[in-house]
Protein backbone atom coordinates (compact mmCIF):
# COMPACT_ATOMS: atom_id res chain seq x y z
CA UNK A 1 0.00 0.00 0.00
CA UNK A 2 1.30 3.43 -0.94
CA UNK A 3 2.27 5.65 2.02
CA UNK A 4 -0.41 8.28 1.37
CA UNK A 5 -3.14 5.65 1.06
CA UNK A 6 -1.85 3.86 4.16
CA UNK A 7 -2.21 7.16 6.05
CA UNK A 8 -5.62 8.12 4.61
CA UNK A 9 -7.46 4.78 4.61
CA UNK A 10 -7.59 4.10 8.39
CA UNK A 11 -8.55 7.72 9.07
CA UNK A 12 -11.41 7.46 6.60
CA UNK A 13 -12.59 4.19 8.15
CA UNK A 14 -12.40 5.74 11.64
CA UNK A 15 -14.40 8.74 10.39
CA UNK A 16 -17.01 6.48 8.74
CA UNK A 17 -17.46 4.29 11.82
CA UNK A 18 -17.69 7.33 14.08
CA UNK A 19 -20.07 9.21 11.79
CA UNK A 20 -22.53 6.36 11.40
CA UNK A 21 -22.07 5.16 14.98
CA UNK A 22 -22.98 8.56 16.38
CA UNK A 23 -26.33 8.66 14.54
CA UNK A 24 -27.73 5.19 15.24
CA UNK A 25 -30.00 4.39 18.19
CA UNK A 26 -28.65 1.43 20.18
CA UNK A 27 -30.83 -0.53 22.58
CA UNK A 28 -29.42 -3.34 24.74
CA UNK A 29 -32.06 -6.05 24.30
CA UNK A 30 -30.11 -8.81 26.07
CA UNK A 31 -27.62 -8.69 28.89
CA UNK A 32 -27.95 -5.17 30.22
CA UNK A 33 -27.03 -6.60 33.63
CA UNK A 34 -23.86 -8.08 32.09
CA UNK A 35 -22.97 -4.71 30.55
CA UNK A 36 -23.59 -2.81 33.81
CA UNK A 37 -21.50 -5.33 35.77
CA UNK A 38 -18.60 -4.84 33.34
CA UNK A 39 -18.78 -1.07 33.75
CA UNK A 40 -18.99 -1.31 37.51
CA UNK A 41 -16.19 -3.82 38.08
CA UNK A 42 -13.83 -3.22 35.11
CA UNK A 43 -12.66 -6.84 35.24
CA UNK A 44 -10.68 -8.42 32.44
CA UNK A 45 -12.77 -10.39 29.93
CA UNK A 46 -12.63 -11.46 26.29
CA UNK A 47 -15.24 -9.68 24.15
CA UNK A 48 -16.03 -11.96 21.23
CA UNK A 49 -18.14 -11.12 18.16
CA UNK A 50 -18.40 -12.43 14.61
CA UNK A 51 -16.24 -10.86 11.91
CA UNK A 52 -19.22 -9.48 9.97
CA UNK A 53 -20.39 -7.55 13.05
CA UNK A 54 -17.13 -5.63 13.53
CA UNK A 55 -18.42 -2.30 12.25
CA UNK A 56 -20.88 -1.44 15.00
CA UNK A 57 -19.77 -3.90 17.72
CA UNK A 58 -16.33 -2.24 17.70
CA UNK A 59 -17.90 1.24 17.86
CA UNK A 60 -20.16 0.26 20.78
CA UNK A 61 -17.33 -1.26 22.79
CA UNK A 62 -15.09 1.73 22.00
CA UNK A 63 -17.67 4.40 22.87
CA UNK A 64 -19.43 2.67 25.78
CA UNK A 65 -16.49 0.91 27.46
CA UNK A 66 -13.06 2.04 26.24
CA UNK A 67 -13.86 5.77 26.42
CA UNK A 68 -15.06 5.24 29.98
CA UNK A 69 -11.68 3.91 31.05
CA UNK A 70 -12.00 0.22 30.19
CA UNK A 71 -8.53 -0.81 28.89
CA UNK A 72 -8.82 -2.88 25.70
CA UNK A 73 -6.52 -4.78 23.38
CA UNK A 74 -7.74 -6.08 20.01
CA UNK A 75 -6.51 -9.30 18.39
CA UNK A 76 -6.10 -8.52 14.67
CA UNK A 77 -4.60 -10.61 11.89
CA UNK A 78 -1.38 -9.74 10.05
CA UNK A 79 -3.25 -9.47 6.72
CA UNK A 80 -3.51 -6.21 4.72
CA UNK A 81 -7.11 -5.76 5.85
CA UNK A 82 -5.97 -6.41 9.39
CA UNK A 83 -3.39 -3.65 9.09
CA UNK A 84 -6.14 -1.12 8.34
CA UNK A 85 -8.25 -2.29 11.26
CA UNK A 86 -5.20 -2.23 13.55
CA UNK A 87 -4.48 1.38 12.59
CA UNK A 88 -8.09 2.36 13.34
CA UNK A 89 -7.83 0.79 16.80
CA UNK A 90 -4.54 2.62 17.40
CA UNK A 91 -6.08 5.91 16.27
CA UNK A 92 -8.77 5.33 18.88
CA UNK A 93 -5.99 4.90 21.44
CA UNK A 94 -6.33 1.15 21.90
CA UNK A 95 -3.64 -1.54 21.90
CA UNK A 96 -3.26 -4.22 19.24
CA UNK A 97 -1.90 -7.78 19.17
CA UNK A 98 -1.22 -8.88 15.58
CA UNK A 99 -1.73 -12.54 14.82
CA UNK A 100 -4.14 -15.31 13.82
CA UNK A 101 -4.32 -19.07 13.55
CA UNK A 102 -2.37 -18.90 10.28
CA UNK A 103 0.35 -16.40 11.22
CA UNK A 104 1.76 -14.90 14.41
CA UNK A 105 -0.82 -16.51 16.67
CA UNK A 106 1.55 -17.72 19.40
CA UNK A 107 3.29 -14.35 19.75
CA UNK A 108 -0.05 -12.51 19.84
CA UNK A 109 -1.37 -14.92 22.47
CA UNK A 110 1.60 -14.27 24.75
CA UNK A 111 1.29 -10.50 24.24
CA UNK A 112 -2.38 -10.57 25.21
CA UNK A 113 -1.75 -12.81 28.22
CA UNK A 114 0.87 -10.34 29.52
CA UNK A 115 -1.49 -7.38 29.02
CA UNK A 116 -4.27 -9.21 30.86
CA UNK A 117 -2.16 -10.36 33.81
CA UNK A 118 0.10 -7.35 34.32
CA UNK A 119 -2.06 -4.41 33.17
CA UNK A 120 -5.64 -5.60 33.63
CA UNK A 121 -6.55 -5.37 29.96
CA UNK A 122 -9.57 -6.92 28.32
CA UNK A 123 -9.33 -8.40 24.84
CA UNK A 124 -11.50 -8.14 21.72
CA UNK A 125 -11.55 -11.09 19.29
CA UNK A 126 -13.40 -12.11 16.12
CA UNK A 127 -13.24 -15.90 16.35
CA UNK A 128 -14.18 -16.63 12.72
CA UNK A 129 -11.64 -14.15 11.28
CA UNK A 130 -9.65 -13.21 9.37
CA UNK A 131 -10.77 -15.41 6.46
CA UNK A 132 -13.50 -17.63 7.83
CA UNK A 133 -15.37 -19.81 7.25
CA UNK A 134 -18.15 -17.50 8.42
CA UNK A 135 -19.48 -18.30 11.90
CA UNK A 136 -16.89 -21.01 12.51
CA UNK A 137 -15.40 -20.44 15.95
CA UNK A 138 -11.65 -21.06 15.81
CA UNK A 139 -9.55 -22.26 18.70
CA UNK A 140 -7.62 -19.12 19.65
CA UNK A 141 -10.24 -17.43 21.82
CA UNK A 142 -10.86 -20.62 23.81
CA UNK A 143 -7.11 -21.14 24.23
CA UNK A 144 -6.66 -17.57 25.51
CA UNK A 145 -9.49 -17.99 28.02
CA UNK A 146 -7.96 -21.27 29.19
CA UNK A 147 -4.48 -19.76 29.49
CA UNK A 148 -5.50 -16.62 31.40
CA UNK A 149 -8.55 -17.78 33.35
CA UNK A 150 -10.70 -14.85 32.17
CA UNK A 151 -14.22 -15.27 30.79
CA UNK A 152 -15.59 -14.89 27.27
CA UNK A 153 -18.44 -12.40 26.74
CA UNK A 154 -20.28 -12.99 23.43
CA UNK A 155 -21.44 -9.70 21.87
CA UNK A 156 -23.55 -9.06 18.80
CA UNK A 157 -25.65 -6.36 17.18
CA UNK A 158 -28.44 -6.28 14.63
CA UNK A 159 -29.45 -3.21 12.62
CA UNK A 160 -32.97 -2.33 11.54
CA UNK A 161 -31.57 -0.98 8.25
CA UNK A 162 -28.14 -1.85 6.86
CA UNK A 163 -25.91 -2.48 3.88
CA UNK A 164 -24.46 -5.97 3.43
CA UNK A 165 -21.25 -6.41 1.47
CA UNK A 166 -20.57 -9.29 -0.91
CA UNK A 167 -17.62 -10.45 1.15
CA UNK A 168 -16.85 -13.90 2.57
CA UNK A 169 -18.48 -12.91 5.87
CA UNK A 170 -21.44 -10.86 4.46
CA UNK A 171 -20.12 -7.79 6.30
CA UNK A 172 -22.85 -5.61 7.85
CA UNK A 173 -22.78 -1.79 7.91
CA UNK A 174 -25.72 -0.12 9.67
CA UNK A 175 -27.40 2.72 7.81
CA UNK A 176 -27.32 6.14 9.50
CA UNK A 177 -30.10 6.84 12.00
CA UNK A 178 -31.22 3.21 12.11
CA UNK A 179 -32.17 1.46 15.33
CA UNK A 180 -29.65 -1.08 16.66
CA UNK A 181 -30.27 -4.06 18.91
CA UNK A 182 -27.26 -5.03 21.06
CA UNK A 183 -26.78 -8.29 22.96
CA UNK A 184 -24.34 -9.28 25.71
CA UNK A 185 -24.50 -12.92 26.81
CA UNK A 186 -23.50 -14.18 30.28
CA UNK A 187 -19.79 -14.95 30.71
CA UNK A 188 -18.42 -18.27 29.48
CA UNK A 189 -15.66 -19.73 31.65
CA UNK A 190 -13.09 -22.18 30.31
CA UNK A 191 -11.40 -24.48 32.83
CA UNK A 192 -7.60 -24.49 32.78
CA UNK A 193 -7.40 -28.31 32.89
CA UNK A 194 -9.23 -29.55 29.81
CA UNK A 195 -8.77 -32.70 27.81
CA UNK A 196 -8.60 -32.25 24.04
CA UNK A 197 -12.12 -33.66 23.79
CA UNK A 198 -13.51 -31.21 26.36
CA UNK A 199 -11.68 -28.33 24.68
CA UNK A 200 -13.39 -29.19 21.39
CA UNK A 201 -16.76 -29.49 23.14
CA UNK A 202 -16.37 -26.01 24.65
CA UNK A 203 -15.38 -24.62 21.24
CA UNK A 204 -18.46 -26.14 19.59
CA UNK A 205 -20.76 -25.01 22.40
CA UNK A 206 -19.44 -21.43 22.23
CA UNK A 207 -19.78 -21.41 18.44
CA UNK A 208 -23.38 -22.62 18.73
CA UNK A 209 -24.18 -20.10 21.49
CA UNK A 210 -22.86 -17.16 19.46
CA UNK A 211 -24.60 -18.27 16.27
CA UNK A 212 -27.92 -18.67 18.10
CA UNK A 213 -27.38 -15.23 19.67
CA UNK A 214 -27.04 -13.51 16.29
CA UNK A 215 -29.97 -15.42 14.75
CA UNK A 216 -32.16 -14.55 17.74
CA UNK A 217 -31.31 -10.83 17.68
CA UNK A 218 -31.73 -10.64 13.88
CA UNK A 219 -35.15 -12.30 14.15
CA UNK A 220 -36.42 -9.68 16.62
CA UNK A 221 -37.14 -7.30 13.73
CA UNK A 222 -39.68 -9.80 12.34
CA UNK A 223 -41.39 -10.06 15.71
CA UNK A 224 -42.17 -6.33 15.93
Amino acid sequence: MKPLLAWLAPRFIKFLIGSIGSTVRPVIVEGEDVYKDLLANRRSVIFSFWHNRIFYAAHFIYSRLFRKGYPLMALISQSKDGMLIARVVELWGGKVARGSTSKGGKEAMLQMARAIRKEGYSVVTTPDGPRGPKYQFQQGTIALAQMTGIEIIPVTFSAEKYWQLRSWDSFIIPKPFSKIYVSFLPPIRVDRDLTLENFENIRKQTESTMLEQSIRIDSMWNAK
